[in-house]
């Protein structure tokens, strides 16, 4: 799992409790919580499956696609996904549904 380094925050005391330096920073927290689109082997691809229950596991004998239930961050989760005979995982919101799944897979790695 992603867990993003927080360098952009400042809060010069931190014993103050500020409503939206915690939204500032928990925005930034989310945002940086993405990640870019990265192949895997299956061996990675059924560990995750084997993680936890997979959320929204759909697809057919070509492709298919699965988000673990628990958030990296706000709404941003893993998301793993098989198109053809190869295997992919990426961070992103986990609202995103399976054909944007496949279609951002086949765009950005030129399937």
């Amino acid at each position: 799992m992603f867990l993003p380094e927080i360098n952009e925050f400042d809060n010069p005391d931190r014993s103050e409790w500020n409503s939206d330096a915690e939204s500032v920073y928990w925005q930034l927290r989310s945002e940086q919580s993405y990640t870019e689109i990265k192949e895997i082997t299956l061996k990675a691809f059924m560990d995750a499956i084997a993680v936890m229950y997979p959320k929204d596991w759909q697809g057919d004998a070509n492709c298919e696609s699965f988000k673990l239930a628990e958030m990296v961050c706000g709404d941003v989760t893993d998301i793993y996904a098989k198109v053809g005979d190869r295997y992919f995982t990426f961070c992103d919101k986990a609202t995103i549904t399976h054909s944007s799944i496949i279609n951002r897979i086949t765009r950005e790695m030129g399937l």
